[in-house]
């Protein structure tokens, strides 16, 4: 494996040796690698931070200083996280006549300053604008072929351009240029990721810059991604692998290198990840700031939803404890590490405190909404809790990681919409309100001291805030069908009744009637707790939550206190 900040050999070359910058992954910067040849010093991507440029400058000054030799700086592709530094290498005299290297569409982009191709509009930074000695894989050098030479900055440069035809239809384009020695580059042009993205090899290393995380989330989707392309480099970059074994590793623009069995594996489970990324998302600007906001409200309702489930569960252990039950108290409070879920939604919520101080992206909140969601869903991805807590609440919670992970792939929330009687609806919800999981007589005629558990853990752990309150139903008898998802329905109505409760609510009454040709259920709250529900934050939640339901929600004040209106549209016109 590679060792970061050392000058290493490579296998596979004569002279050749590299010393590699590698990274911790995130959006802000890439990981650069420097190559010393006998007739070259290579640079493969300057990253995006200062510090870095600095270290890179000053192990390149003292290649030259070593030998003197002409520094040429390839891109893999035209992300501003790979190639913002730019213009600080082309600044500093003491490395010479630097020269850039970049394939034809990237070197265009970078050249004019592309906005959305070097993706500066994502990652909030402005790329200066710095010219292209050398643009490789160009239309007209595939199209001509063979040996070239060109001469930019007085400084001599020779390639050597060719095409095969490999397995699936698909043309490889690449470039040799030689290092001395009889070491060489060679360039490979796998567009998908961006329309630009190269792979690099030299000896037993292969550079694939980002090929990796082009599907992942946040990234599939943005602007030059494209499907087809990325499914064409993976089988490319498959094909490499297996035609030349002297590959040994696989160095990625993010991240440790990899080994190239892993790689060829990985690429073959990627492909099929890809095929199912169509119809994405375009992850632009606007998407992040929506979805930035959306992440926002969603982990605040998950903070909630998290904090009621380690409370039930403390009870619980406290009430098992209080009985003597030790063994058993012990357990139920391990199920869930109440200390690592305040941790992430410490970490989430100060990061939404460093970005509307400007100092973090909406692009990187979505990004860190969708790393919290992921650990949350292997912390929640216990099935014991099911035996034990409300499966409202369970299935609230699982909706919420789920929506979001489909969102942050790019995908919108899925819904089922069916035709369905909203008064049917309403009264599945009052007899919800009515549901005991237990017997009363359970826990004392139990059998053997496994169902005397079962009985009193299920006795502690329910809790009905229904109880307290007195709920009414007036139902319109004539009202049509309404077009709504059933089941998210369900539970976006009892999430509010039971805000309601928990804010105060002693009496509720739920009318159905037509308004102006929509089909409408009201709340009605005899005491006012309008404070609960009319947070920005909160009503944008269930603005969201109900439109995928197929409804509308509004608040307002009347004489007698809060009242809440879900409409929908009927079936037919009546």
């Amino acid at each position: 494996m590679l060792e970061t900040n050392v000058l290493q050999s490579i296998i596979g070359t004569k002279e050749t040796k590299i010393y590699p910058y590698i990274r911790k992954i995130d959006l802000m910067s890439s990981n650069s690698f420097i190559l010393s040849a006998e007739e070259q010093i290579v640079l493969i991507d300057t990253g995006a931070l200062d510090d870095q440029a600095d270290h890179l400058i000053e192990r390149i000054a003292l290649m030259i200083e070593e030998k003197p030799r002409p520094v040429v700086i390839y891109l893999t592709h035209c992300h501003l996280d790979h190639c913002l530094q730019l213009s600080r290498f082309r600044e500093f005299e003491d490395l010479g006549n630097i020269l850039v290297a970049a394939q034809e569409k990237g070197a265009e982009a970078i050249e004019m300053q592309d906005a959305k191709l070097t993706l500066s509009d994502l990652l909030g930074k402005k790329l200066a604008g710095v010219s292209i000695d050398i643009r490789l894989l160009s239309d007209k050098d595939i199209l001509k072929g063979g040996k070239q030479h060109v001469h930019p900055n007085g400084v001599e440069f020779t390639y050597f351009t060719k095409s095969i035809k490999i397995p699936h239809g698909s043309i490889l384009n690449s470039q040799i240029v030689n290092l001395g020695k009889d070491d060489q580059l060679e360039i490979y042009h796998t567009p998908g990721h961006s329309p630009d993205s190269v792979c690099i090899r030299v000896g037993s290393l292969l550079f694939v810059g980002d090929l990796f995380f082009a599907p992942n989330p946040g990234v599939a989707g943005a602007y030059g991604w494209s499907q087809s392309d990325l499914l064409a480099a993976i089988q490319k970059v498959i094909f490499i692998l297996e035609q030349n074994e002297k590959i040994l590793l696989c160095c990625s623009g993010h991240g440790r290198a990899i080994d190239a069995n892993t790689a060829w594996s990985t690429l073959r489970d990627m492909y099929q990840d890809v095929l199912s990324l169509s119809d994405l998302e375009d992850v632009t600007p606007k998407w992040a700031k929506n979805t930035a906001a959306y992440a926002e409200e969603l982990m605040r309702e998950l903070e909630r939803l998290f904090t009621i489930i380690i409370g039930r569960l403390a009870y619980i252990s406290h009430v098992l404890n209080e009985l003597e039950e030790v063994n058993e108290a012990n357990y139920w409070h391990s199920l869930i590490d109440a200390k690592q879920i305040d941790d992430l939604f410490s970490e989430f919520n100060w990061f939404v405190i460093e970005l509307r101080d400007g100092k973090k992206l909406d692009w990187g909140l979505v990004h860190k909404a969708g790393q919290t969601i992921g650990k949350l869903d292997t912390i929640f991805e216990n099935r014991k809790l099911g035996s034990i807590l409300n499966q409202s609440l369970l299935k609230r919670v699982n909706r919420l990681l789920n929506d979001y992970a489909i969102t942050y792939r790019g995908f919108r929330p899925t819904y089922y919409v069916t035709d369905v009687d909203i008064n049917e609806v309403i009264k599945e919800i009052l007899e919800f309100s009515r549901y005991k999981p237990y017997e009363d007589e359970a826990i004392l005629e139990a059998d053997n001291y496994e169902d005397y558990i079962w009985a009193l853990r299920k006795r502690i752990a329910h809790v009905n805030i229904f109880d307290k309150i007195n709920l009414e139903f007036e139902e319109n008898q004539t009202l049509p069908l309404v077009r709504m998802d059933r089941e998210r329905f369900n539970e976006a109505l009892i999430d509010i009744l039971e805000r309601l409760i928990s804010a105060g609510a002693k009496s509720i009454r739920i009318t159905t009637f037509c308004n102006e040709g929509l089909i409408a259920l009201q709340i009605s709250i005899t005491k006012s707790v309008h404070a609960i529900l009319l947070g920005d934050m909160t009503m944008r939640f269930f603005e969201r939550t109900l439109a995928l339901c197929g409804g509308f929600i509004e608040t307002y004040v009347s004489p007698e206190g809060l009242v809440v209106e879900i409409e929908f549209l009927p079936c037919t016109k009546f």
